[in-house]
């Protein structure tokens, strides 16, 4: 699963200032519960699941999203969020076995 943590980030190319868009985010990740059986050894698959969420504009904490295991296989999270600055827009996200992965996208605003 070399592709673990892999994140598809999608933001408006040009916004606004004070203009309203969703930021949309798949992230690939198994998520296990720690409920599953492999099929084949009918031993129980160990939980894997991101725990949390954190969104960063230029720096600044704007949100943070707690998680549990009872979330999708590569989940889809979208929030809306109000346009003040251009600047990087960067999404850190940790899992419950201390895996950590960030990915960073460039806003422009304008006006």
């Amino acid at each position: 699963m070399a592709s673990i943590g892999r994140a598809i980030v999608r933001v408006p190319k040009r916004l606004k200032k004070g203009q309203v868009f969703k930021l949309q985010m798949v992230i690939i990740h198994p998520m296990e519960t720690g409920l599953r059986k492999d099929p084949k050894t009918g031993k129980k698959i160990p939980a894997h699941y991101i725990t949390h969420v954190d969104i960063y504009l230029n720096g600044k904490l704007v949100t943070k999203i707690n998680t549990s295991a009872g979330i999708s296989k590569n989940p889809y999270f979208a929030v809306k969020m109000k346009a003040v600055e251009s600047g990087t827009l960067k999404i850190v996200y940790e899992d419950n076995k201390g895996g950590k992965w960030e990915k960073s996208v460039k806003l422009m605003v304008e006006g």
